[in-house]
C-alpha cells in the first residue's frame, strides 16, 4: 500500500452540490479530520469530468489543496453512458446488439473488453486521459467494477501512469466480487481496496472471510455506510432515531478500528436516510441537512484523529476474529511487530482488540478476564475506549464487571507476552 497513513476519505455526489456551494462543503471535510475527497459517478469513457454548474476541475483541485485534502475521481473502463460519444467514433468496440438495446440504458453500454484490439485501444484513450487529469491536479482513481476488466490492462495502465506521476493512487471498489473475481486482481498493482463492513452484524465469520479474500487483492479501507445504494439505516430497517444513532455510530467507530483508512459518504454525519445516489437538487439535499435530527460530526472528527493517532502502527495489519457469540460480543485483533514508536521485536509486538456489543437494543454485563481469557499470548496494556482521547495513557485495565452499553464499541491495546519472561520487555505503551 503506498499509502504511508491510512486515507481518511469523504465520498461526495457532485450533482447534489452547487457551484457557489462547493466552499463550504471542503471547509466541512476538513474540519470533520478528512484528507481525501472522492467524486463518485463523475467520470466515463469518452468525457470530461467536471464539478456541478460547469465547476472546472482545475478550480477544485485548486480548493481542495488550499484545504490539505487530495481529490480522488470514480472511473469506470468497462462502460459508458448512451450519449457517450465514443459509440460513434468507436462503435466497433461495441456489440451490436448493444447499441441496439434499451433496456442497457440504465447501466450503460458495455465494451467488448474480450477482445484484445479493444483492450489495446481502451488502454491507449485511458492513459491520455488520466494523464491529463494528473496535470489538473487529480491524485488518485477509484476503479468501479475492477474485476470486468482484465487485470493485465489494468497493470499496463496502472504502471504507465505511475511512470507520469509516481504519488498517483490507485483504490478498487471490489464490492460483490466474488472470489474467483478477485483472484485475477492480486498482483494487479492496486493500492486499496474497500471492505463491505458495513453490512455484517458482529456474528457470522463471513465478514472475516471476505477481509481474508481482499487482503490478497491490495490492503483494505473500510467504511460505516455504503455510498452506493440504500443508507445504513435502510439496511437495518430502523426507524426510530435512538438505535439509527447507535447503529451509526458503531458502524462508524468499527470502521475507523478495523480498516486501512476509513471511507465516509456525505450525509452520513446526518444520519440521512436517503441514499447518496438519489436524485435530488443541492437545495433539496441541503435542507435535508439542515433538518436532521442526528449530528455525528464531533465523532467523525474522534474517529479521524484515531486513526492517525493509533490506527497508523496497524497499517496493514490483518483482522482476526477471535470469538463472536450470537447475542454477546464479538472480539477481533489486529497486531503489529513493532510498539507505538518502539522497535522492531517480539517484546515490542502490539495488538488492538476491538470488542463490540452485538445487540443494537440490550446492554452487556462481565469481566474483564472473560474478554482476555480469548486472547492467547497478550496481556492488557491500555485502555483506549475513550474516543475524545489521542495517544492512550497506559493505564491498568479495569477489574471485575465491565459494562457494554447497546452497540458500544471498547478498545484496548494489548502487548505480547515476551518469549523470555525473565527478559521480558516491561514498557508501556505511551
Amino acid at each position: 500500500m503506498s499509502f504511508t497513513i491510512a486515507p481518511r476519505i469523504y465520498c461526495i455526489n457532485p450533482t447534489l452540490v452547487s457551484r457557489q456551494g462547493w466552499p463550504a462543503l471542503l471547509d466541512h471535510c476538513a474540519n470533520l479530520g478528512f484528507d481525501h475527497v472522492m467524486l463518485a459517478n463523475t467520470l466515463n469513457l469518452g468525457q470530461h469530468g467536471a464539478g456541478e454548474d460547469g465547476l472546472e476541475l482545475e478550480q477544485l483541485t485548486a480548493a481542495c489543496a488550499e484545504r490539505g485534502l487530495r481529490l480522488l475521481l470514480d472511473i469506470v473502463l468497462d462502460r459508458v453512458t448512451p450519449e457517450d460519444p465514443l459509440i460513434a467514433t468507436c462503435p466497433h468496440w461495441f456489440d451490436s446488439k448493444s447499441l441496439s438495446d434499451d433496456s442497457l440504458s440504465a447501466d450503460g453500454l458495455p465494451l467488448r473488453m474480450e477482445d484484445s484490439a479493444v483492450q489495446h485501444g481502451v488502454s491507449a484513450l485511458w492513459r491520455r486521459r488520466l494523464q491529463a487529469l494528473l496535470d489538473a491536479g487529480v491524485a488518485g482513481f477509484v476503479c468501479s467494477v475492477p474485476a470486468a476488466v482484465p487485470a493485465a490492462l489494468w497493470q499496463t495502465l496502472m504502471a504507465a501512469t505511475r511512470d507520469y506521476c509516481s504519488s498517483v493512487n490507485f483504490l478498487a471498489w471490489t464490492l460483490g466480487a466474488a472470489t474467483p473475481q478477485l483472484d485475477p486482481l492480486a498482483g494487479a498493482g492496486f493500492d486499496a481496496v474497500f471492505c463491505p463492513g458495513a453490512w455484517w452484524d458482529y456474528q457470522a465469520t463471513r465478514y472475516v472471510r471476505e477481509q481474508d479474500n481482499l487482503s490478497g487483492v491490495a490492503t483494505i479501507i473500510a467504511f460505516p455506510e455504503t455510498p452506493f445504494g440504500p443508507r445504513l439505516a435502510g439496511q437495518l430497517s430502523l426507524t426510530d432515531i435512538p438505535s439509527r444513532r447507535r447503529a451509526s455510530l458503531r458502524a462508524l467507530r468499527f470502521a475507523a478500528a478495523s480498516g486501512n483508512g476509513i471511507l465516509v459518504p456525505m450525509g452520513f454525519e446526518f444520519g440521512l436516510t436517503v441514499p447518496l445516489d438519489t436524485a435530488l437538487t443541492p437545495v433539496q439535499y441541503d435542507s435535508l441537512c439542515k433538518e436532521a435530527e442526528i449530528d455525528l460530526c464531533d465523532e467523525i472528527q474522534q474517529a479521524n484523529r484515531f486513526i492517525v493517532d493509533i490506527g497508523r502502527y496497524f497499517l496493514g495489519a490483518p483482522v482476526t476474529l477471535l470469538h463472536s457469540p450470537g447475542g454477546g460480543l464479538a472480539l477481533l485483533q489486529r497486531s503489529t511487530r513493532a510498539g507505538l514508536g518502539g522497535p522492531r521485536d517480539d517484546s515490542a509486538r502490539l495488538s488492538l482488540l476491538i470488542v463490540v456489543n452485538q445487540d443494537l437494543y440490550q446492554p452487556w454485563q462481565g469481566d474483564v478476564e472473560d474478554i482476555f481469557s480469548h486472547v492467547d499470548g497478550y496481556l492488557g496494556q491500555a485502555d483506549l475506549s475513550d474516543w475524545n482521547q489521542g495517544r492512550p495513557e497506559a493505564q491498568a485495565l479495569p477489574q471485575g464487571p465491565l459494562l457494554f452499553e447497546a452497540a458500544e464499541i471498547k478498545l484496548w491495546l494489548a502487548r505480547a507476552v515476551p518469549s523470555d519472561a525473565g527478559n521480558g520487555d516491561s514498557r508501556q505503551a505511551a
